[in-house]
């Protein structure tokens, strides 16, 4: 793919060149001459339509997932989000040891502890993590939906950035139904609290179970606030967290 280093701002296909701009640049590309009729008909193209249906399942895998995030997922823009979370079920899919090319999928690539612990604090905005923004672990209960620190202390356990005045914590329960195609998503009530050296218990419930009892994942949300005169504001958007904490497949 070509790099357009001119002043001339093109959007869209001219000629069989599709012009876009991205985080690289402005980039043109010409169009294949390949198309599903030649790659079906040509045995040497084989292992490219393995490949190609791999790279369908674990893509409508992470899409689904997103889905199930996709308020929180509004409220802060992530980076390279896509592209991030299909490498990853890319590699999920690769510890499928069970099937053959073609046919491995996320779903039983998650059967190897391997991948469950690739998955665990994956964050969705990309930025940093919830467990790197606290200085305490959450004790997560996948069968009540309820995660939990103990005596938690903002001043002490929560490395806030020194503009916040408060902090806001919310649980997204997600469960998906690869079969139907649907996602079923309980979030907590936000705990919302004042960066203060008050010490008590943090928990956040979930709002009931998800439908689906495979496929569950659990995540937290972790947004600083900067309050004035009763108006909240996002404080330092880098500083945004929507990590996996558990999951249950």
């Amino acid at each position: 793919m070509a790099k357009n280093q001119s002043i001339v701002r093109l959007s869209g296909s001219i000629d069989g060149v599709t012009y876009s701009e991205g985080v690289n640049g402005k980039l043109s590309r010409s169009r294949s001459s390949l198309n599903k009729a030649k790659m079906d008909a040509n045995p040497k193209y084989r292992k490219l339509r393995m490949m190609q249906s791999e790279l369908g399942s674990y893509s409508r895998f992470g899409a689904l997932l997103r889905s199930g995030a996709k308020g929180e997922l509004k409220q802060i823009k992530p980076f390279r989000g896509v592209q991030r979370i299909n490498k990853l079920f890319n590699e999920i899919k690769n510890l499928n040891t069970i099937h053959r090319m073609g046919k491995r999928t996320v779903v039983t690539g998650l059967d190897n502890v391997r991948a469950r612990n690739l998955l665990k604090n994956f964050d969705f905005y990309g930025k940093t993590t919830v467990s790197e923004l606290l200085d305490r672990e959450f004790v997560v209960d996948l069968a009540t939906g309820e995660a939990r620190i103990d005596d938690f202390n903002p001043t002490r356990d929560l490395f806030a950035p020194a503009t916040a005045t408060h902090f806001l914590l919310k649980a997204i329960f997600i469960g998906l139904d690869l079969d139907e195609n649907s996602v079923s998503t309980k979030r907590s009530p936000e705990v919302y609290l004042p960066i203060t050296d008050l010490t008590a218990d943090l928990v956040l419930q979930s709002d009931g179970l998800p439908t689906t009892t495979v496929n569950l994942f659990y995540l937290v949300q972790l947004l600083f606030i900067d309050e004035t005169n009763g108006f909240r504001e996002i404080d330092s958007m880098d500083l945004a967290a929507l990590t996996i904490l558990d999951l249950g497949v």
